[in-house]
């Protein structure tokens, strides 16, 4: 039987955390990912970086693909709103390429700037793509206040 799989926190950019919070984005690209423990339903925080800085909200995965990255631009293309030319830039010299299936999307009331994540938790690091979440850093962010709606995500078949 599986566990729970273990939180992480995703540094995001702007123009990609905001289509992911408008449902529009429903699928993540990764160069690198974890694959120690489940990936199903994964709880993925998300930080958004500069000028932004701010943790914004939370998602949860449905599904992890890997596969060389033609095979990732082929499976997931219509679902990850990036042109060709910055998606071969950004697997460039890649062998392996990591799309996440992007479930349930909320997004916070209050987002916690970088300056409250740090006086809130004084070893607070930003991501340069993802960590795991320490324990306490988990039980915050999971009781942040979350928009009376979820984000409302597009069913790709």
């Amino acid at each position: 039987m599986k566990g729970k799989a273990k939180p992480v926190l995703f540094s995001m950019k702007p123009r990609y955390a905001d289509l992911v919070f408008r449902g529009l984005k429903t699928a993540e690209l990764r160069r690198r990912i974890f694959l120690s423990d489940s990936e199903e339903d994964r709880d993925v925080f998300i930080y958004v970086s500069s000028p932004e800085q701010s943790l914004r909200g939370v998602l949860k995965v449905k599904h992890v693909w890997k596969g060389t990255p033609q095979e990732i631009w082929n499976e997931v293309s219509c679902l990850v709103h990036v042109e060709k030319k910055d998606f071969d830039a950004y697997y460039k010299s890649r062998k392996i390429a990591y799309a996440l299936r992007i479930d349930e999307v909320y997004e916070y009331e209050n987002p916690a700037s970088l300056e409250t994540l740090r006086e809130r938790f004084s070893q607070f690091v930003i991501p340069q793509s993802w960590r795991y979440l320490k324990p306490e850093e988990y039980r915050s962010f999971r009781n942040m206040k979350r928009k009376t709606t979820p984000v409302p995500q597009k069913i790709a078949s």
